[in-house]
């Protein structure tokens, strides 16, 4: 008993001082992306973990953000967890909010042009690689290294995750793996047949 109220007592202090460090912190136009950050802050798991001095930074990044957003703000809507990510990429690992804008739209018309019946998945995948090189991909818990996975795409051309340019080769080459479709369950499967 003594151990589960002391588990009470850590989870209250962590989410106050959670919701603390975001509250009227973030714009009205990323509101919506406030579970997500209070989520990854709050999570046992370390892998996109998020530290309070990160979120502290990205919310005060968005609040002196002065460019429009347009393509981001409409990500937002499908894919929540990858436009958080979108974002840090811009804020903490030198993406140009030029490119995150196209990646952002690109993204958009993927997710519309397969009509995946599980968006949330690939949220959730997507999310671990955008707006990363290689090397800060974290696969633990996959049975993979980024090492091994660089290796295995770059035949491709497939340099990091920092460009739309990269992102379309990836998507290429994803949508034929077998998972692809057994994960996400796109209703559309012909989305590159022009390009191949």
């Amino acid at each position: 008993m003594r151990h589960f109220l002391w588990t009470c007592i850590y989870l209250v202090i962590a989410l106050a001082f959670s919701a603390e460090a975001l509250s009227c912190q973030i714009p009205a136009s990323w509101e919506s992306l406030k579970p997500i950050l209070l989520s990854r802050l709050n999570q046992n798991n370390l892998k996109m973990k998020l530290k309070p001095e990160q979120v502290e930074g990205l919310c005060h990044y968005l609040s002196y953000m002065d460019l429009p957003t347009p393509e981001l703000i409409q990500l937002k809507t499908i894919l929540p967890k990858t436009t958080v990510e979108l974002l840090m990429s811009v804020y903490a690992r030198g993406v140009k909010l030029e490119e995150a804008e196209t990646m952002a739209q690109y993204l958009y018309f993927l997710t519309n042009a397969f009509q995946f019946e599980n968006p949330s998945a690939f949220d959730e995948n997507t999310s671990h690689i955008i707006g990363r090189d290689w090397h800060e991909i974290d696969y633990s818990g996959e049975g993979m290294t980024w090492k091994k996975q660089q290796a295995l795409y770059k035949p491709y051309g497939i340099i990091n995750f920092k460009s739309v340019e990269y992102l379309k080769k990836f998507f290429l080459v994803e949508s034929k793996l077998p998972y692809f479709k057994k994960n996400y369950r796109p209703k559309n499967i012909d989305v590159f047949k022009k390009q191949e």
